[in-house]
């Protein structure tokens, strides 16, 4: 029965360390969030929803698959994209005339490519 002391030594420097770390409590940090910052979230998001939804129709998903690209590839990266980079979409968008989804298909393509070559993204691993 000697290692009997040598487990109930060890039992207790585990429980010493679990007691004094127990009480340890990480600081919590909160910071005010303004409307205007819920606004421009909600805003971003309903711009992601939209490209998104323009996404899924199907001479959308035609002319990508024509150019090359895989659709997966690209929602991935609309989900990723930054505030500035949906604001440069979507006043590329505001400057075609209606109706003009091949230019809207175009405009996501010509930033996906830009920054695809940037190295800012990997869709199209040719380039």
């Amino acid at each position: 029965m000697t290692n009997h002391p040598t487990r109930s030594r060890f039992l207790a420097w585990i429980l010493m360390a679990l007691f004094t770390f127990a009480g340890v409590q990480v600081p919590a940090s909160a910071a005010i969030v303004t409307t205007d910052q819920i606004a421009a979230d909600s805003h971003l998001e309903d711009r992601r929803s939209e490209i998104k939804e323009m996404l899924t129709r199907d001479d959308v998903k035609q002319q990508l698959v024509d150019l090359g690209v895989d659709v997966n590839h690209v929602q991935d990266r609309v989900d990723s994209m930054t505030a500035s980079e949906l604001a440069q979409l979507d006043g590329k968008m505001d400057d075609l005339p209606a109706g003009g989804i091949l230019g809207a298909v175009l405009a996501v393509i010509l930033i996906l490519v830009l920054l695809d070559l940037l190295g800012a993204t990997d869709v199209f691993p040719n380039i």
